[in-house]
């Protein structure tokens, strides 16, 4: 008889956890980091509040984290925050960048653009392509490390923006140099498990530009949110 309620206490247990698996609603820690690409212009705009908004429209958004992100940002700024750990105030709390890695479902992670676009506004028809290539080369020992050790706190889905030749620079050269630093980065994402989000293409279309600059549009950022939305389903929600 002991035995007999022993396994009914069991069984109830057992129905009850499957029910609570089957309704659990697992919310989305959502990390933004990046440049310009991730802010918005001033941030006047960012493509990221769009997949807030994707989220929030399918019940599955916990937090948004963005503070950790800056315009201006260079792949050596988001390495160096990363290896000191630096905090920011998020909620009237303080959070690390290494701990929203740990804790994030997922990542978007834009980086790099600023540091193409310091060397294409100088006179790059006085640099030669040995050079240029050699710049890129640089700066992708800087960029392997730091997406080391974001995959290193972060064991999900993370997305990554590639490069673009800004509108306005009208350049032969400007095209290799990204050309070649997007098949470099092509490699980096797959040694380390990352979605691409291609942008690539986005020089031939001026409208999704503010004129004449590497800043995108709101047109821009809607195709951003669009082509991110497509990665976000096939991952996060697959």
């Amino acid at each position: 008889m002991k035995l007999k309620k022993i396994l009914v206490v069991l069984l109830v247990v057992l129905v009850v956890f499957l029910i609570y698996l089957t309704t659990l609603d697992k919310k989305v820690y959502y990390l933004a980091v990046g440049d310009y690409l991730t802010t918005g212009v001033n941030n006047e705009y960012a493509w990221s509040k769009d997949l807030v908004q994707e989220l929030k429209n399918r019940r599955k958004f916990e937090i948004y984290i963005s503070e950790f992100s800056d315009m201006n940002m260079r792949t050596t700024d988001l390495l160096y925050q990363i290896k000191n750990n630096e905090k920011r105030i998020i909620d009237g709390k303080e959070k690390s960048i290494k701990n929203a890695l740990i804790k994030a479902d997922f990542v978007t992670l834009s980086i790099g653009m600023n540091d193409f676009s310091y060397k294409m506004n100088m006179d790059i028809d006085d640099i030669s392509m040995e050079d240029l290539y050699d710049y890129v080369d640089e700066m992708m020992v800087d960029m392997e490390e730091t997406l080391k050790l974001v995959r290193e706190y972060c064991k999900e889905d993370i997305l990554i923006t590639n490069y673009y030749v800004p509108r306005g620079i009208e350049s032969d050269k400007a095209n290799k140099m990204i050309y070649y630093a997007n098949k470099k980065l092509d490699e980096l994402i797959n040694v380390y498990d990352l979605e691409l989000i291609d942008l690539s293409n986005f020089s031939r279309n001026e409208d999704l530009f503010h004129k004449g600059t590497a800043y995108l549009s709101n047109e821009g950022n809607r195709e951003v949110t669009k082509l991110t939305k497509e990665v976000m389903i096939k991952t996060l929600f697959n």
